[in-house]
C-alpha cells in the first residue's frame, strides 16, 4: 500500500510540472503578440493611406483602356514556313483576359481528374488528329501528316536538284533534309546502309531452311597431307577395343601424328593464298552468293552455257561459229558502252577458213561505206595502222593501297640487304689487303 501511494505521488508531481510548462509557453506567446502590436497599427494605417490615395486619383483621372491590336501575317497554314515557324508566333501571342476565378477553377480540376486516369498510358495519335476539322472562321485545318507530304518535294523533283541524280531512292525525299543525305550518299567511299533496313521480314529468315556446308581446308594446307594421316589414325583408333581404349586415357601417348616441320612451314610461308575477301563498303546481303559476280567476266567472252543455251556449237573450233546478233550490230554499228572492244566482222578480221555471207556459218556482211572502206574498223585485216589507230590501252595500278606486305617477301628482302652489305665488306676487305701486300713489296 506504502508502494501504490508512493506512485501515486510521483504521478501527481509530473501533472504539476505539465501544466506549469505550457502555462509558460501561452505567457511567452501572449507577450510576443503584445511587443508585434503597435507595428501591426501602423502597417494597417498606412495601407489605409494609401486605399484613400488611389480611390482619389481614379475619381480625378479618366479612365484609359488600351487594346493592343495582334499584327496579322501574310503566310497562308498551308506553307512550311507557317508551319516551322508557328511555336515562334504562339510564343508572342498576345492572350487574352483571365476568365472569372470559379470558371479557372473548374477548368483546373478536369485535367487534373483526366491526368489521373491516363498518367501510364502513352500519348498516340488518334483518328481525330488527321480529319480536318473546319475552323470558326469557315477555313479547313490541314493536319501535320497532310503538311509534311504537302512540303516533301517528289523524286524528279530532287534528281533535278542535286549533282548525282543516279543515287537517289525512292525513301530519301522522306528524309528531313533530302539534299544532304544525296549529297553523304554520292561524297566517294561512302558505305551505304544495309539493303534490309527497310524490309520487314527479318534479316536472314529465308535461309533457315538450307543447310550449312561443312568447313573445307584450303588447298595449301590439303597439300601437306594433313587429312590423309588423321584418316588413318581414325581409323586405326576405331579398330581398338574399349581395353586399349581405357589404356590410352589413362597413359596417353603423344606425337602420333608426325609431319616434316619443312612441309608445314613452306605450306604456311610460301605456298599459303590469301582467302577472297571483300571489298571496302561490300556489305552482305541475303541472297548474294547465289547472284553472278560480274567482275569476273569479260564483255565478248561465251561461256559454254551461253553458247548452248544460244544453240552455238561448244569445241576446239566453237570460236568459229558468229554469235546470232552480229548481224544486227553490222546494222546498227558496235555497242556505246564498250567503245576500244574488238569484235570480229564488225571492226575485227573474222577467223582464218570462215567468210562473209549469210549461209549456215557465214559472218554476214562487213559494215562498209560508198567506197568500200570500212566504217568502225580493220574487218578485212589488210587496212594499216595510218587509217585506223589502234588507242593505247591505259595500264592502271590495280594494286590496293592500303595492301600490307608478306612476312615472307620481308624475310627475303631483308636476306638480300644482308647479303649485298656482305659482298660490300668482301670487297673492302680483299682492297686493303692488296694495299697491303703492295706495301709490304715496296718496303722489302
Amino acid at each position: 500500500a506504502d508502494m501504490e501511494d508512493y506512485d501515486q505521488d510521483d504521478d501527481g508531481e509530473e501533472e504539476q510540472e505539465e501544466t506549469t510548462k505550457k502555462s509558460g509557453k501561452k505567457s511567452k506567446k501572449k507577450k510576443k503578440k503584445k511587443k508585434n502590436r503597435p507595428e501591426k497599427w501602423a502597417m494597417e494605417a498606412i495601407t489605409a493611406h494609401r486605399r484613400k490615395m488611389d480611390e482619389e486619383r481614379k475619381k480625378v483621372e479618366p479612365e484609359v483602356e488600351v487594346e493592343y491590336i495582334q499584327e496579322e501575317l501574310g503566310l497562308e497554314s498551308s506553307d512550311p514556313l507557317f508551319r516551322t515557324f508557328n511555336k515562334i508566333f504562339q510564343a508572342f501571342k498576345i492572350v487574352d483576359e483571365p476568365k472569372d476565378k470559379e470558371e479557372v477553377k473548374e477548368e483546373d480540376v478536369k485535367p487534373n481528374i483526366v491526368d489521373e486516369e491516363f498518367k501510364k498510358v502513352p500519348k498516340l495519335l488518334e483518328d481525330e488528329d488527321f480529319i480536318e476539322k473546319p475552323e470558326d472562321d469557315g477555313e479547313q485545318k490541314i493536319s501535320k501528316r497532310k503538311l509534311k507530304k504537302l512540303s516533301r518535294l517528289s523524286v524528279a523533283e530532287l534528281k533535278q536538284l542535286v549533282t548525282r541524280p543516279d543515287v537517289v531512292e525512292m525513301h530519301d525525299v522522306t528524309a528531313r533534309d533530302p539534299r544532304l543525305l544525296v549529297h553523304l550518299k554520292s561524297t566517294r567511299n561512302t558505305v551505304p546502309v544495309p539493303r534490309h533496313w527497310c524490309f520487314k521480314r527479318k534479316y536472314l529468315q529465308g535461309k533457315r531452311g538450307i543447310e550449312k556446308p561443312p568447313f573445307d581446308l584450303p588447298d595449301f594446307i590439303k597439300k601437306t597431307g594433313i587429312m590423309e594421316m588423321r584418316e588413318a589414325l581414325q581409323e586405326k583408333e576405331d579398330a581398338k577395343g574399349m581395353k586399349a581404349k581405357m589404356r590410352e586415357k589413362v597413359r596417353p601417348k603423344l606425337g602420333k601424328i608426325d609431319i616434316d616441320y619443312q612441309k608445314l612451314h613452306d605450306a604456311f610461308f610460301k605456298y599459303q593464298t590469301k582467302p577472297r575477301m571483300t571489298m571496302h563498303g561490300d556489305l552482305y546481303y541475303e541472297g548474294k552468293e547465289f547472284e553472278i559476280r560480274l567482275k569476273e567476266k569479260k564483255p565478248g567472252d561465251l561461256s559454254d552455257d551461253l553458247r548452248t543455251a544460244l544453240g552455238m556449237p561448244v569445241g576446239p573450233n566453237a570460236h568459229k561459229v558468229p554469235p546470232p546478233w552480229l548481224i544486227a550490230m553490222q546494222r546498227y554499228g558496235p555497242p556505246p558502252s564498250y567503245p576500244n572492244l574488238k569484235i570480229s566482222g564488225l571492226n575485227a578480221p573474222i577467223p582464218d577458213g570462215c567468210s562473209f555471207g549469210y549461209h549456215a556459218g557465214g559472218w554476214g556482211k562487213p559494215p562498209v561505206d560508198e567506197a568500200g572502206k570500212p566504217l568502225y574498223g580493220d574487218v578485212f585485216g589488210t587496212s594499216d595502222h595510218k587509217n585506223f589507230p589502234t588507242q593505247p590501252v591505259e595500264e592502271i595500278d590495280q594494286t590496293l593501297w592500303g595492301e600490307l606486305e608478306s612476312e615472307s617477301e620481308e624475310e627475303s628482302e631483308s636476306e638480300e640487304e644482308e647479303e649485298e652489305e656482305g659482298e660490300g665488306e668482301g670487297e673492302e676487305g680483299e682492297g686493303e689487303g692488296e694495299e697491303k701486300g703492295e706495301e709490304e713489296a715496296e718496303n722489302k
